[in-house]
C-alpha cells in the first residue's frame, strides 16, 4: 500500500513490513488504515539521528495515547519500518531530544 505523507513524500507499506508490525504488535492487526492515516495526517512529527521520520497520531478511545509510525526516506520515497502504540509519558521521554518537524 502507498500513501502520501504529510510532507508530500510517497510512503510505502509492504506486505513484509506489515507482517513484521503485526507479529511484533498484534494489537495493530486490524489497524492498517490507522497506520496509513497517521502517516498522511499526524498530530506530531520528529526526525531522529538516522533521519528516520517518526509520526505520532493522538488516539481517542484507545488503551494508549498515541500511535507511532516510523518511516525512512531513501531516494525520495518513504518506507514504513514499524508502528506501535505508546503512552504520553513514554512519548515525552523518548522525543525530548529529537528534532520536531513542522506540519504543513
Amino acid at each position: 500500500m502507498r500513501v502520501v505523507a504529510f510532507d508530500g513524500t510517497e510512503v510505502m507499506l509492504s506486505e513484509e513490513r506489515w507482517g513484521h508490525i503485526v507479529f511484533r504488535h498484534p494489537e495493530l492487526k486490524d489497524k492498517q488504515h490507522l497506520v496509513l492515516k497517521a502517516v498522511s495526517g499526524p498530530d506530531e512529527a520528529y526526525v531522529d539521528a538516522t533521519l528516520a521520520v517518526h509520526v505520532l497520531k493522538r488516539l481517542a478511545g484507545e488503551a494508549s495515547d498515541f500511535l507511532v509510525v516510523i518511516f525512512s526516506v531513501e531516494g525520495g520515497r518513504g518506507y514504513i519500518r514499524t508502528a506501535y502504540y505508546t503512552s504520553s509519558r513514554r512519548k515525552a521521554r523518548r522525543y525530548r531530544l529529537f528534532r520536531k518537524l513542522k506540519l504543513s
